[in-house]
């Protein structure tokens, strides 16, 4: 599994954050018992913590699982930062750090794993789980084993791409574009072959025979001129992995055009995401 530049990580969480369901979370919270352990799965730098601390409450622990040190790393330093600015105390603990608010206290603990060797074997006896942005890397191998360690946990996992990409205005060659980017989405991620836009759907099923409660919920991206820097971000993101899989006049012709869209403020996008909470009956 290959990593993520933490610079795209801390310029797509804001709008991450604000795209998420609000209910699925407190229902989330509603599921977990007192000083509740939750395990993050590719957490990068910390994003999915910092946006579900503050709204579980209580005092939690986390355990923050990815294979990139340099994210950990990072990790270690965003969450300082987060605690820091509205002046919460900090301390070190086992293997990460400690923080306290007035309405939560959580004890962070770091874990090296690839995941693409697949999901954890040794998940905590009574903790639930919780990614963001990670089951449409997946193979249907992996979500399979990852469902079957997940028997009778509460689950919530954000923000995966649902494959719509919905531009505005519309242009005559954005199905093709679209086309092309599904097929890259589908290829190996190092999970196997990916699911790409179908992993959601691929899991709640699953989850659902394993007699979990399943809820999704869309927490799709809606970009214009007043979010340029993802918007441009993910436009170059988006022509670099179809270029992989075609490159030719159709796609410059299309690139040049959203561009220069896109520079003078008049680009709209939609990126099609899902939550999926799964609490067990």
């Amino acid at each position: 599994m290959s990593g993520f530049d933490p610079e795209w990580l801390a310029l797509r969480e804001p709008y991450d954050h604000a795209a998420r369901d609000p209910e699925l979370p407190a229902r989330f919270a509603a599921s977990l018992g007192d000083a509740p352990t939750i395990v993050d799965l590719g957490c990068g730098t910390g994003s999915n913590l910092r946006y579900l601390a503050p709204r579980l409450g209580r005092e939690q622990s986390w355990i923050c699982v990815d294979h990139d040190q340099l994210l950990l790393r990072a990790a270690i330093d965003r969450i300082r930062a987060w605690a820091t600015a509205p002046g919460w105390s900090l301390a070190p603990a086992p293997g990460g750090i400690g923080v306290a608010a007035p309405d939560f206290s959580i004890r962070v603990r770091l874990c090296a794993h690839d995941l693409a060797r697949g999901p954890p074997p040794d998940l905590p006896a009574g903790a639930s789980v919780s990614a963001s942005a990670l089951l449409d890397l997946a193979s249907a191998a992996w979500l399979d084993a990852f469902a079957g360690r997940c028997r009778q946990r509460p689950l919530l996992l954000a923000l995966s791409f649902d494959g719509r990409l919905e531009f505005s205005p519309a242009d005559e060659d954005d199905e093709e574009v679209r086309r092309r980017f599904l097929r890259h989405q589908r290829t190996d991620k190092g999970f196997g072959p990916a699911l790409g836009p179908d992993a959601v759907a691929f899991l709640a099923d699953r989850l659902r025979k394993l007699a979990h409660e399943v809820q999704l919920a869309p927490s799709d991206w809606r970009l214009g001129g007043a979010h340029r820097p993802l918007l441009t971000a993910k436009l170059e993101g988006l022509l670099s992995a179809t270029r992989e899989i075609e490159d030719d006049a159709l796609l410059d012709g299309w690139a040049a055009r959203r561009r220069a869209q896109a520079k003078a403020g008049g680009l709209g996008l939609i990126v099609g995401h899902l939550d999926l909470l799964a609490l067990p009956r």
